[in-house]
């Protein structure tokens, strides 16, 4: 769903064989994978790790087919951070254990115990649950447009605010690895770009120390990245329920805005409804709303429709109900097939290899 979206931003540039924006967060994802991968590949390693992690998650893998697989494995690893780490240096002490195994025990676990890669987690924890359960949620069968655009407007607002909350995450990190810091890079320098200069001309270099550079070269990039992306998509959220505004705002439109509203909605939709019936309509509807609902501050177009439908009113105001209808047939997410089935085997199979993923798809 839209939560890969700053996954397959850096994946993008691995595959352009360029250096990625964000470096920190491809080396996170790639040790979560072999975390995965070392426990997994032994049963004997696999059950030291159950043994260490007790009733809590095992590790899980970055599934190349299922994005949400993401959001589990980060939870996993932020879960059993501590017991992880406790199994490697089980299996690193165990002499009958090959030395290139105990040697790669070593090598994951002091990966594991940086600052900065336990930082990555307590981020990456926090975003990916969230944005985890807003994606369950908007896949509901009930939910309506107006509803899942307050709640991806939320969700972009929390991200948002976690510009401001690395300070938060890096004490959080610290709590976990008391004898941790950053990498020591002999406060680097952080020079301007040639372009730059060209253009702005000389300033003097910036000297970063550690928590300054991971701060602005990977947490900032993170959030802004991602905040980009859900704008991008919350746009087109907001643009279907402006359209729709005016039945949102019944109560409250003068008869200008309403008559505007309507003329812009026909123009729209000129196929399905009238603009003058539907103006007509809709105060006929609002002075209806007011007797039907005098209590009420606030109906949602699911309320007005079901109103109509209870009350055997729908052919009263047919250009109305066509509108609530449009909307409330809207799908408010969509995504391609993620899970191969067996019966692809029939389809394609040794005797049919040169058989191109267009047609295949088709088939």
């Amino acid at each position: 769903m839209f939560y890969t979206s700053f996954y397959q931003f850096w994946k993008r540039d691995r595959i352009r064989k360029r250096p990625s924006r964000v470096s920190e967060v491809t080396q996170f994802f790639e040790m979560i994978q072999k975390v995965y991968n070392f426990f997994s590949g032994s049963t004997y390693r696999w059950n030291i790790l159950k043994e260490h992690l007790g009733l809590k998650k095992v590790v899980k893998s970055l599934s190349q087919t299922r994005w949400s697989a993401r959001a589990d494995a980060v939870s996993a690893l932020h879960e059993g951070h501590k017991q992880i780490k406790e199994a490697f240096i089980s299996i690193a002490k165990d002499t009958e254990q090959a030395q290139e195994t105990r040697e790669e025990t070593l090598s994951l676990s002091r990966k594991m115990e940086k600052l900065e890669f336990t930082i990555l987690t307590e981020i990456w924890s926090s975003i990916l649950e969230r944005i985890d359960k807003t994606s369950n949620y908007l896949q509901g069968e009930t939910i309506t447009l107006d509803v899942a655009t307050n709640l991806f407007t939320a969700l972009d607002e929390y991200i948002i605010s976690l510009r401001d909350k690395f300070d938060y995450f890096e004490s959080s990190a610290k709590e976990k690895n008391l004898e941790s810091d950053y990498k020591d890079l002999s406060q680097r320098t952080r020079r301007r770009s040639s372009r730059q200069t060209f253009f702005n001309g000389s300033a003097q270099s910036v000297q970063l120390n550690g928590k300054e550079r991971f701060k602005v070269e990977t947490f900032i990039p993170i959030i802004d990245t991602l905040g980009v992306h859900l704008k991008r998509r919350l746009s087109s959220y907001k643009n279907i329920s402006q359209r729709f505004g005016l039945f949102f705002h019944l109560k409250t439109l003068n008869s200008e805005e309403l008559r505007q509203s309507c003329r812009e909605f026909a123009e729209f939709y000129y196929e399905d409804v009238n603009e003058k019936e539907l103006e007509m309509e809709c105060l006929h509807l609002t002075e209806y709303l007011k007797i039907q609902s005098k209590n009420e501050d606030s109906n949602s177009i699911l309320e007005i429709y079901h109103l109509l439908k209870d009350n055997k009113i729908e052919d009263t105001l047919p250009n109305v109900e066509i509108a609530l209808r449009i909307f409330l047939s809207m799908m408010v997410t969509n995504c391609s097939g993620e899970r191969s089935f067996s019966k692809l085997k029939r389809i394609k199979n040794e005797l049919r290899s040169t058989m191109l993923q267009e047609r295949l798809n088709s088939l």
